[in-house]
Protein backbone atom coordinates (compact mmCIF):
# COMPACT_ATOMS: atom_id res chain seq x y z
CA UNK A 1 0.00 0.00 0.00
CA UNK A 2 1.21 3.50 0.09
CA UNK A 3 0.74 5.04 2.68
CA UNK A 4 1.20 9.12 3.17
CA UNK A 5 2.09 11.23 6.53
CA UNK A 6 0.71 14.73 6.55
CA UNK A 7 1.47 16.79 9.38
CA UNK A 8 3.99 19.32 11.35
CA UNK A 9 7.20 18.34 13.35
CA UNK A 10 5.46 15.28 15.20
CA UNK A 11 5.14 13.64 11.79
CA UNK A 12 8.52 14.96 11.22
CA UNK A 13 10.04 12.99 13.83
CA UNK A 14 12.33 15.93 14.66
CA UNK A 15 12.86 17.25 17.52
CA UNK A 16 11.60 13.97 19.07
CA UNK A 17 11.51 10.44 18.29
CA UNK A 18 9.66 9.47 14.74
CA UNK A 19 6.58 7.18 14.66
CA UNK A 20 6.78 7.22 11.28
CA UNK A 21 10.17 5.57 11.87
CA UNK A 22 8.56 2.77 13.87
CA UNK A 23 5.73 2.04 11.28
CA UNK A 24 8.43 1.85 8.47
CA UNK A 25 10.00 -1.01 10.80
CA UNK A 26 6.09 -2.29 10.89
CA UNK A 27 5.75 -2.49 7.33
CA UNK A 28 8.32 -2.96 5.44
CA UNK A 29 6.50 -4.01 2.69
CA UNK A 30 4.28 -0.97 1.98
CA UNK A 31 5.33 2.30 1.07
CA UNK A 32 5.21 5.12 3.48
CA UNK A 33 5.94 8.86 2.97
CA UNK A 34 6.56 10.79 5.52
CA UNK A 35 5.01 14.59 4.60
CA UNK A 36 6.01 16.33 7.88
CA UNK A 37 7.42 20.07 8.28
CA UNK A 38 8.53 21.16 11.20
CA UNK A 39 6.36 23.98 12.59
CA UNK A 40 3.36 24.06 10.14
CA UNK A 41 0.25 25.53 10.78
CA UNK A 42 -2.99 24.71 9.16
CA UNK A 43 -2.43 27.72 6.84
CA UNK A 44 1.19 26.49 5.67
CA UNK A 45 -0.03 23.05 5.65
CA UNK A 46 -2.85 23.51 3.08
CA UNK A 47 -0.38 25.75 0.86
CA UNK A 48 2.53 23.53 0.41
CA UNK A 49 0.29 20.27 -0.01
CA UNK A 50 -2.47 22.11 -2.60
CA UNK A 51 1.24 22.61 -4.58
CA UNK A 52 2.17 18.43 -4.44
CA UNK A 53 1.87 16.64 -7.76
CA UNK A 54 1.53 13.30 -6.19
CA UNK A 55 2.82 10.29 -8.52
CA UNK A 56 0.47 7.98 -7.86
CA UNK A 57 -2.89 7.59 -5.63
CA UNK A 58 -2.70 6.91 -2.51
CA UNK A 59 -4.70 4.13 -0.60
CA UNK A 60 -4.31 6.36 3.11
CA UNK A 61 -2.94 9.24 4.43
CA UNK A 62 -3.15 10.49 7.83
CA UNK A 63 -3.59 13.63 8.39
CA UNK A 64 -2.04 15.28 12.06
CA UNK A 65 -2.08 19.20 12.53
CA UNK A 66 -3.20 21.99 14.45
CA UNK A 67 -0.65 21.63 17.60
CA UNK A 68 0.93 24.92 16.47
CA UNK A 69 -2.44 26.41 16.07
CA UNK A 70 -2.76 26.78 19.88
CA UNK A 71 -0.10 28.31 21.24
CA UNK A 72 0.60 28.48 25.28
CA UNK A 73 0.99 32.10 25.10
CA UNK A 74 0.84 34.88 23.00
CA UNK A 75 4.74 35.86 22.69
CA UNK A 76 6.18 38.29 20.41
CA UNK A 77 8.81 35.48 19.57
CA UNK A 78 6.44 33.03 18.96
CA UNK A 79 4.80 35.18 16.72
CA UNK A 80 7.84 36.66 14.76
CA UNK A 81 9.31 32.74 14.60
CA UNK A 82 6.12 31.69 12.42
CA UNK A 83 5.78 35.10 10.69
CA UNK A 84 10.05 34.41 9.66
CA UNK A 85 9.06 30.65 8.38
CA UNK A 86 6.46 31.68 6.11
CA UNK A 87 3.89 29.40 9.10
CA UNK A 88 1.35 31.40 10.28
CA UNK A 89 -1.39 30.88 12.53
CA UNK A 90 -5.18 31.05 11.47
CA UNK A 91 -6.45 34.44 12.61
CA UNK A 92 -9.48 32.80 13.63
CA UNK A 93 -11.76 30.00 14.36
CA UNK A 94 -13.06 30.67 10.81
CA UNK A 95 -9.61 30.58 9.13
CA UNK A 96 -8.76 27.65 10.51
CA UNK A 97 -12.05 25.66 9.24
CA UNK A 98 -11.56 27.46 6.05
CA UNK A 99 -7.68 26.20 5.95
CA UNK A 100 -8.64 22.54 7.58
CA UNK A 101 -11.68 22.09 4.60
CA UNK A 102 -9.41 22.84 2.15
CA UNK A 103 -6.92 20.18 3.04
CA UNK A 104 -9.35 17.54 3.41
CA UNK A 105 -10.47 18.16 -0.04
CA UNK A 106 -7.30 17.92 -1.59
CA UNK A 107 -6.55 14.43 0.48
CA UNK A 108 -9.89 12.98 -0.13
CA UNK A 109 -9.08 13.85 -3.96
CA UNK A 110 -6.56 11.83 -4.23
CA UNK A 111 -6.90 9.32 -1.50
CA UNK A 112 -9.01 6.21 -0.83
CA UNK A 113 -9.32 6.53 2.64
CA UNK A 114 -7.95 9.94 5.10
CA UNK A 115 -7.23 9.13 8.54
CA UNK A 116 -7.75 12.39 10.79
CA UNK A 117 -6.25 12.73 14.26
CA UNK A 118 -6.56 15.86 16.40
CA UNK A 119 -3.82 17.74 17.88
CA UNK A 120 -2.87 15.44 21.35
CA UNK A 121 -1.27 17.71 23.86
CA UNK A 122 0.43 20.64 24.99
CA UNK A 123 1.76 19.51 28.30
CA UNK A 124 0.88 15.87 29.78
CA UNK A 125 -1.74 17.81 32.06
CA UNK A 126 -4.52 17.20 29.87
CA UNK A 127 -6.22 19.98 32.85
CA UNK A 128 -4.25 22.69 31.83
CA UNK A 129 -5.91 25.76 29.60
CA UNK A 130 -4.18 24.78 26.46
CA UNK A 131 -5.35 21.12 26.18
CA UNK A 132 -8.76 22.60 26.98
CA UNK A 133 -8.15 25.07 24.16
CA UNK A 134 -7.19 21.66 21.95
CA UNK A 135 -10.05 19.70 22.90
CA UNK A 136 -12.58 22.14 22.06
CA UNK A 137 -10.17 22.16 18.47
CA UNK A 138 -10.76 18.81 18.22
CA UNK A 139 -14.17 19.30 18.67
CA UNK A 140 -14.48 21.00 15.14
CA UNK A 141 -12.00 19.06 13.41
CA UNK A 142 -14.19 16.19 14.19
CA UNK A 143 -16.74 18.08 12.76
CA UNK A 144 -15.22 18.86 9.46
CA UNK A 145 -13.83 15.04 9.08
CA UNK A 146 -17.59 13.64 9.32
CA UNK A 147 -18.50 16.46 5.99
CA UNK A 148 -16.09 14.11 3.59
CA UNK A 149 -17.38 10.64 3.17
CA UNK A 150 -13.96 9.32 2.43
CA UNK A 151 -12.45 10.63 5.81
CA UNK A 152 -12.76 8.64 9.27
CA UNK A 153 -11.62 10.54 12.91
CA UNK A 154 -9.28 9.14 14.76
CA UNK A 155 -9.42 9.96 18.65
CA UNK A 156 -5.87 9.91 19.20
CA UNK A 157 -6.24 12.44 22.39
CA UNK A 158 -8.35 9.77 23.53
CA UNK A 159 -5.22 7.66 23.49
CA UNK A 160 -2.95 9.77 24.97
CA UNK A 161 -5.46 10.38 27.97
CA UNK A 162 -5.49 6.66 28.57
CA UNK A 163 -1.58 6.91 29.63
CA UNK A 164 -1.27 9.57 31.22
CA UNK A 165 -4.57 10.17 33.46
CA UNK A 166 -3.08 9.04 36.80
CA UNK A 167 -0.10 10.49 37.32
CA UNK A 168 0.18 13.28 34.55
CA UNK A 169 3.63 14.82 34.20
CA UNK A 170 4.34 18.42 33.44
CA UNK A 171 1.79 20.82 32.56
CA UNK A 172 3.90 23.15 30.88
CA UNK A 173 5.08 22.52 26.94
CA UNK A 174 8.53 24.32 26.00
CA UNK A 175 7.34 27.36 24.16
CA UNK A 176 10.54 29.09 23.32
CA UNK A 177 11.41 27.86 19.76
CA UNK A 178 14.55 28.23 20.13
CA UNK A 179 14.84 25.80 23.01
CA UNK A 180 13.15 23.44 20.55
CA UNK A 181 15.65 23.87 18.32
CA UNK A 182 18.54 23.35 20.58
CA UNK A 183 16.30 20.07 21.30
CA UNK A 184 16.47 18.95 17.68
CA UNK A 185 20.23 19.63 17.38
CA UNK A 186 21.47 18.53 20.37
CA UNK A 187 19.38 15.41 20.99
CA UNK A 188 19.33 13.02 17.94
CA UNK A 189 18.76 9.28 19.03
CA UNK A 190 15.86 7.83 21.08
CA UNK A 191 18.38 7.13 24.56
CA UNK A 192 19.33 10.66 24.55
CA UNK A 193 15.55 11.89 23.95
CA UNK A 194 14.38 9.69 26.27
CA UNK A 195 16.95 10.21 29.00
CA UNK A 196 16.05 14.21 28.69
CA UNK A 197 12.41 13.62 29.25
CA UNK A 198 12.93 11.68 31.73
CA UNK A 199 14.80 14.62 33.50
CA UNK A 200 11.92 16.99 32.91
CA UNK A 201 9.45 14.67 34.63
CA UNK A 202 7.17 13.40 31.25
CA UNK A 203 5.74 10.40 30.09
CA UNK A 204 5.29 10.44 26.66
CA UNK A 205 6.91 13.54 24.81
CA UNK A 206 10.52 15.31 24.93
CA UNK A 207 8.89 18.82 25.72
CA UNK A 208 5.07 18.81 26.46
CA UNK A 209 4.76 18.52 22.32
CA UNK A 210 7.46 16.03 20.92
CA UNK A 211 7.63 12.44 21.54
CA UNK A 212 9.55 10.55 23.34
CA UNK A 213 10.10 6.90 21.83
CA UNK A 214 7.22 5.86 24.43
CA UNK A 215 4.86 8.10 22.28
CA UNK A 216 5.73 7.67 19.49
CA UNK A 217 5.09 4.09 20.42
CA UNK A 218 1.89 4.81 21.18
CA UNK A 219 1.02 6.84 18.14
CA UNK A 220 2.55 4.37 15.87
CA UNK A 221 0.28 1.56 17.76
CA UNK A 222 -2.85 3.78 16.94
CA UNK A 223 -2.11 4.33 13.24
CA UNK A 224 -0.82 0.48 12.28
CA UNK A 225 -4.18 -0.24 13.75
CA UNK A 226 -6.42 1.69 11.19
CA UNK A 227 -3.20 0.16 8.03
CA UNK A 228 -4.42 -3.19 9.44
CA UNK A 229 -7.99 -2.77 9.49
CA UNK A 230 -7.93 -1.01 5.94
CA UNK A 231 -5.63 -3.88 4.47
CA UNK A 232 -8.25 -6.67 5.83
CA UNK A 233 -11.29 -4.44 4.43
CA UNK A 234 -9.44 -4.57 1.19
Amino acid sequence: MRIAFFGDSLTSGMPGSSYVAVLRERFPDDTLLNFGKANDTVVSLVRRISAMQLDEPLDLAFLWIGVNDVPQTDRRVYRAFHALLMQPRARDREEFEACFRAALDFLCASTRRVIVAPPALKGEDLANSTNQRLGNLAGSIRELTAECERAEFLDLRAAFARELPANPGSGRALENPFHVVLDALTLRTDEQIDTKAAERGLRLTLDGVHLNSDGARLVAGEFAAVIDAHRQAQ
